[in-house]
């Protein structure tokens, strides 16, 4: 059977009416033409051009199988466009993990965004403090913060840098005076994890034991609310806390509480298309909040 990609010499030929011409719209050397000819005469056993010295003139059976061949370009077109159509029009579920933080200043903007451009993309969002098994297909991508992963099935880019500070409410520093230093927050009541042994919950026990932990929530929302509510003073994420109406950062970012934020899924997820633009799209979104805050985050890696 012949090449089908020798059917572009025989067109391009038939249509300049040399091989001269046709090399230069191909884009190949003549020689590399004329062989092709050549070649695919000899495989359909039919002379298909008269050569002359002005140029190549189909044969009566080149003239015959001439709309044929110009069918199996435009077959051959349509199913390439078809092929792009195909990819731009990304579809599928992605399932993505991170913490309440991080979902609801970068993800769920980022998904608003995806879905104009990819409709058929559907994000499944799994908010938790704690990590879900990827290797094992809990989910498709996740935004974790905390040491790198070390596993070596899991791909790891480093993301940001958050920063995390303590807050109160402006009534609470108006009534109890700013903290002059770290141990001066043991005049505020604070609120905690329900997670003893969360990195804030050992911070205060190390920098501040003799504190009142007046209240104890398990979910960032709620961990808000409650300092918004004038419960007490915690510690939240900048980057989150800073936009909220009516909270005062009582101290400088604790650099020890500086978490690093990474993009973690597996190599087989990244190379499906509808997980890369989820991927792609969280990453933007951060880099929007970056410039718009960057005195709160650190710079943004390519994922």
């Amino acid at each position: 059977m012949f090449d089908w990609n020798d059917l572009r010499y025989f067109l391009a030929v038939a249509r300049t009416g040399s091989t001269l011409a046709a090399s230069k719209q191909l884009r190949v050397s003549q020689s590399t033409v004329s062989r092709r000819i050549t070649a695919l005469e000899e495989e359909v056993e039919v002379s298909l051009f008269i050569r002359k010295p002005s140029g190549y003139e189909l044969t009566e059976r080149g003239r015959a199988v001439l709309a044929s061949a110009e069918g199996v370009e435009a077959a051959v077109l349509s199913f390439s466009d078809g092929i792009a159509a195909e990819s731009r029009r990304l579809s599928g579920t992605v399932r993505l993990s991170t913490v309440e933080s991080a979902a609801n200043a970068w993800v769920i903007p980022a998904i608003g965004l995806l879905r104009a451009e990819h409709p058929e993309i559907r994000v499944e969002l799994l908010t938790s403090e704690h990590y879900v098994d990827l290797l094992r297909g809990e989910a498709d991508v996740a935004v974790r913060f905390g040491p790198r992963p070390t596993q070596d099935s899991l791909i790891a880019r480093h993301l940001v840098d958050m920063l995390e500070g303590c807050y109160a409410t402006v009534e609470m520093v108006e009534r109890l005076g700013m903290p002059a230093d770290v141990a001066d927050l043991a005049r505020y009541p604070l609120i905690a994890s329900t997670d003893a042994n969360s990195v804030t919950n050992r911070w205060f026990a190390e920098h501040v034991p003799d504190a009142e932990i007046a209240h104890r929530a398990s979910s960032m929302s709620s961990i808000i609310a409650s300092v918004r509510s004038g419960l007490g003073a915690a510690i939240l994420p900048c980057m989150m806390a800073d936009a909220v109406s009516g909270l005062v950062r009582l101290l400088p970012p604790i650099d020890e509480l500086t978490t690093p934020g990474w993009m973690v899924t597996t190599d087989e997820a990244r190379r499906q298309p509808h997980v890369r633009a989820v991927i792609d799209r969280v990453v933007e979104q951060i880099q929007r909040t970056l410039a718009q805050r960057p005195v709160h985050l650190s710079t943004v890696q390519a994922a």
